[in-house]
């Protein structure tokens, strides 16, 4: 089987990231590497993920970002299905309030 070919630049290990992973393979700790190589402990902690081969974590969302202020879209209804929801639902509500105010109206007719 042929071997597959490295993507990117090759890693050098004079550079600070090399010494790190030199130094990895040590018994050192993250802290005790970054003081003697001149990095800061985040780096080390990059350089390990990679070297460990951990992939980077997708956002749930990846895809599907919306602005600020963008209202959501409607699942399984078009535009003018929603539409005409809203005002069945909106006529629902009418008729409630007109029977609960003729309501009212006649517990004071008879109060007074």
């Amino acid at each position: 089987m042929a071997k597959k070919k490295g993507r990117g630049r090759p890693t050098n290990p004079n550079s600070k990231s090399g010494k790190i992973r030199a130094l990895l393979r040590s018994d050192l700790t993250v802290a005790q590497i970054a003081k003697k190589t001149g990095a800061t402990v985040a780096l080390v902690y990059n350089v390990k993920a990679k070297a460990s081969g951990a992939k980077k974590k997708k956002r749930a969302s990846a895809g599907k970002k919306r602005g600020p202020g963008r209202p959501r879209k409607a699942k399984g209804m078009d535009a003018l299905g929603g539409i005409l929801a809203a005002v069945q639902s909106a006529e629902k509500d009418r008729v409630r309030m007109r029977a609960a105010l003729e309501k009212i109206s006649a517990i004071i007719q008879n109060a007074i």
